[in-house]
């Protein structure tokens, strides 16, 4: 009976012991970086996100990457979206590609620009994004927003 319990023992110290042994490949796997797929078969990547400048000035960043050269690429609109509570939220400007030509790039793979906008220090700003990129009259849109970012009277 002392050898039964003995065996027992062996076996799940043998089995705990492997079982660590494969921990390391196991925390190795899940912190392997994982790929993306395109976004698109026209847009390969994209972000926006707000700056705040100085004196209450407040930028939309963008940037955009296409799979391959586009006939156009970049923002069709920005929307700018104004909060006192970062709750609530109203709508400030849009910013048109018609109205602003930089918005866009042509015979292009990768664009980016900004458009600023003269908030109110201490208020938060958010933006409404639509990221294009098209060739041979089809293409792709992504809408999204950004995070909100506090408008500031001096960056730090």
């Amino acid at each position: 009976m002392n050898n039964k319990k003995y065996c027992i023992t062996m076996r799940i110290v043998a089995l705990a012991l492997a079982m660590v042994m494969m921990l390391p490949m196991h925390m190795q796997a899940a912190t392997a970086k994982v790929v993306q797929p395109r976004a698109s078969d026209y847009l390969d990547s994209y972000n926006a996100y707000i700056y705040p400048a100085a004196n209450g000035k407040i930028q939309a960043w963008f940037t955009v990457t296409g799979c391959d050269f586009q006939d156009s690429i970049g923002a069709l609109h920005i929307t700018i979206y104004e909060s006192a509570d970062n709750t609530n939220w109203t709508l400030r400007k849009i910013y048109r590609h018609t109205d602003y030509p930089h918005l866009l790039s042509y015979n292009d793979n990768y664009h980016s620009g900004y458009v600023e906008y003269q908030g109110t220090p201490g208020r938060y700003y958010k933006a409404y994004v639509c990221i294009w990129g098209g060739s041979d009259g089809d293409g792709d849109t992504r809408y999204f927003y950004t995070s909100a970012k506090k408008a500031v009277l001096n960056p730090s």
